[in-house]
């Protein structure tokens, strides 16, 4: 009984896996967005000082007034 139904997934996926690769893409899909460099935003990243104490997680940040 398992053998009959490895074959029968076997061949279907046979099958369907060429006919899929086969198949044409979908032209009525809308083209994705592409930014250009130049409307790309920079990723910014704020580094501790190195003069500066390095905080733990759940330490709060102290206020300089």
């Amino acid at each position: 009984m398992l053998d009959m139904r490895l074959v029968t997934t076997s061949l279907a996926m046979l099958i369907a896996l060429p006919a899929g690769a086969v198949a044409e893409p979908v032209k009525d899909q809308a083209a994705p967005v592409v930014q250009s460099s130049a409307e790309a935003r920079p990723i910014r990243v704020i580094l501790p000082a190195p003069w500066e104490a390095t905080r733990s997680q759940g330490e709060p940040v102290k206020s300089s007034k």
